[in-house]
């Protein structure tokens, strides 16, 4: 191989290693719009528009939205995963279960998720043992049994 080959490859190499570089420091559109202030910023009890300045923990969990539909969307149902964990906390240690912990390599341990079903206006339980939705506390039945109860009762609201 002659060294202009060579050196023509360096070069190409070169300009693919420069391109790749400035990509990974473009900042995210969230971050554009933060520093903006267009985002919204969901806190642990509302909602703050036209948010100024940079927060990057923030940023990293996910809590700039560019609407505020969407922002407050994701409030309410921050909350009530809070107040669901919370209820789900106090049941299982009530009924000696907190050494319980899901095995996403057992396909034999089942698990238990809490759903609301519309069409009865009930909490139901709902059982998965090999695919795991985002964003849900699985249980063992005991605990979703009684969480289900404590729901469809009243004795507790999310």
């Amino acid at each position: 191989m002659n060294a202009n080959k060579i050196n023509t490859q360096i070069e190409k190499l070169e300009q693919e290693l420069a391109k790749l570089k400035a990509e990974a420091t473009v900042p995210s559109q969230y971050e554009l719009e933060y520093e903006r202030g267009d985002a919204f910023l969901v806190g642990s009890y509302g909602v703050t528009n036209r948010v100024t300045g940079k927060n990057d923990d923030y940023l990293k969990a996910g809590r700039y939205r560019s609407t505020e539909k969407f922002a407050n969307e994701h409030l309410n149902i921050q909350n009530e995963m809070l107040r669901l964990g919370a209820l789900v906390e106090a049941v299982t240690i009530g009924l000696g279960m907190e050494d319980w912990v899901e095995d996403w390599n057992d396909k034999h341990q089942y698990k238990y998720r809490i759903e609301y079903d519309y069409k009865s206006n009930k909490y139901v339980i709902n059982m998965r043992w090999t695919v795991k939705a985002v964003g849900v506390i699985y249980v063992p039945k005991e605990v979703a049994e009684r969480v289900c109860e404590i729901l469809n009762n009243k004795e507790y609201e999310l």
